[in-house]
C-alpha cells in the first residue's frame, strides 16, 4: 500500500536552520517507521523559490533571484545528505518540469473556468508572506510585529466554490478523508 509523506516546501530566503531540520527529520522518522510497517513510502520535500522576501533576500546578498535560489536550494539538499535523511523526491519551484506542469495545471483551470482575475488591496506582512485582514496601513503584524505594507494587485484566484459541495459530500462519506481528526473543523471552514 502507498504512503505519501510530504514536508512543508521550505523558502530559501536564507539557509537552512534548525526548524527546517526538524520538520524533515520528523517526517523521515515517519516514513521509516510506515516502511517497517510495510507500506510503500514516498517522501517529497522541496524549495519555495518565489515570493518578496527572496527576491529582498538576492538583492541583499547581490546576486539574482535564480543565482540566489540555486546556492540556498543546493545548501539544503546537502544538509539533508549530511544528516542521512531518505528524501525520494526533491521538487524546486524554479524547475522546468515543475514549471510546466503548474502552467499546465493553471492553463486547464482557466479553460474550465476554475480560475477568474481579481485584484486586492490590504495590509501585507513581507517577512510571514500574509495578509493581515483587520490591520490599518502601518499596523504591526499579529504574528511577528513588524510593520505590515499596503499592497495592490492584481492576481488569479481559483474558484474552490465550485468545488464546495463535492469536497463536503466527501468529507462526510470518507470520514478519516481529513487527518488527524482534530484539523477536521479547520478544513471545514475553509471550504
Amino acid at each position: 500500500m502507498k504512503y505519501y509523506l510530504t514536508t512543508p516546501i521550505y523558502y530559501v530566503n536564507a539557509a537552512p536552520h534548525i526548524g527546517h531540520a526538524y520538520t524533515t527529520i520528523a517526517a523521515d522518522t515517519i516514513k521509516r517507521w510506515k516502511r517497517m510497517q510495510g507500506f510503500d513510502v514516498v517522501l517529497t520535500t522541496g524549495t519555495d523559490e518565489h515570493g518578496q522576501k527572496i527576491e529582498r533576500a538576492a538583492a541583499a546578498a547581490g546576486k539574482t533571484p535564480q543565482q540566489f535560489t540555486d546556492i540556498i536550494s543546493a545548501e539544503f539538499q546537502r544538509q539533508w545528505e549530511i544528516l542521512g535523511l531518505s528524501v525520494d523526491r526533491f521538487q524546486r519551484t524554479t524547475a522546468p518540469s515543475h514549471v510546466v506542469q503548474v502552467q499546465d495545471l493553471f492553463r486547464r483551470c482557466l479553460e474550465n473556468g476554475f480560475i477568474y482575475k481579481g485584484s486586492y488591496t490590504g495590509q501585507y506582512c513581507v517577512f510571514d508572506e500574509l495578509y493581515v485582514n483587520d490591520a490599518k496601513p502601518g499596523d504591526p503584524c499579529p504574528e511577528c510585529g513588524r510593520t505590515t505594507e499596503t499592497v495592490s494587485e492584481e492576481n488569479y484566484y481559483f474558484k474552490l466554490s465550485a468545488f464546495q459541495q463535492k469536497l463536503l459530500d466527501l468529507y462526510e462519506k470518507q470520514t478519516d478523508f481529513i487527518l488527524p481528526e482534530t484539523r477536521r473543523n479547520e478544513v471545514l471552514a475553509f471550504v
